[in-house]
């Protein structure tokens, strides 16, 4: 049985009623996480850097507040596993970018372009993709 995609589970979830009953931004987290071998890892980390250049570069077509890249500390020889976390401020700023940042869309084109590149230097199968909401009774600040 196929498991229904993040942002489905995520309407289902947390409406904007609840939203309202809590009486809180809810802040969303977009995370991914994925493996490089040690062999593409000098390549990868230079495809990072274009994507984040990028990104700088066109930050109004970015809907996410904060993005971060974090390498797992890890003693496998081998292999790097990364993670990237996207910060939103809400619901609908994640939604407004998933319904822009299409292929279709030129304004992606050359971010879509550098992506490419970087999902080809991925070991198989190791990309994974959530979405997470923050528990606003449970921050500290």
């Amino acid at each position: 049985m196929k498991m229904p995609s993040p942002l489905v589970l995520w309407k289902r979830l947390y409406s904007n009623q609840v939203r309202e009953r809590c009486g809180a931004l809810l802040l969303l987290y977009a995370i991914a996480r994925w493996k490089v071998s040690k062999a593409n890892a000098k390549k990868h980390l230079e495809m990072l850097c274009k994507v984040s250049e990028w990104v700088k570069q066109n930050r109004k077509k970015c809907y996410f507040e904060h993005s971060t890249y974090c390498l797992l500390k890890t003693e496998d020889p081998s292999i790097e596993t990364w993670m990237n976390i996207d910060e939103y401020k809400d619901q609908e700023s994640y939604e407004e970018f998933t319904k822009t940042f299409q292929k279709s869309n030129p304004d992606y084109a050359g971010l879509f372009k550098i992506e490419e590149k970087v999902l080809s230097l991925l070991v198989p199968n190791s990309l994974t993709r959530e979405v997470y909401i923050e528990k606003p009774e449970l921050r500290i600040a």
